[in-house]
């Protein structure tokens, strides 16, 4: 597996109260979440970018404001006519 390293300064790491080992996690968080807004990763591709499970990567677009399913009005219509259809 192909290895991605950043050199950050010491003093951010004091000004960010991180450790090396947290900040990774949240870069990845970031950079996860920023490529499923683009639509560039799935669901499930981004949530193991992020190191994470599907619900656990779900739970964290929902804290950060970020909508998980992007459907249109009339998507979300017929989904929920669908799931009213099913036993």
């Amino acid at each position: 597996m192909p290895n991605v390293s950043l050199d950050i300064p010491e003093d951010l790491l004091v000004t960010l109260r991180e450790q090396p080992a947290e900040l990774s996690q949240e870069i990845r968080l970031v950079a996860a979440i920023h490529y499923f807004g683009e639509k560039r990763l799935s669901l499930g591709q981004a949530a193991r970018f992020a190191g994470l499970n599907r619900l656990d990567f779900l739970d964290a677009l929902s804290t950060r404001g970020v909508p998980a399913f992007d459907l249109s009005l009339e998507d979300a219509k017929a989904e929920v006519q669908a799931a009213r259809r099913e036993p």
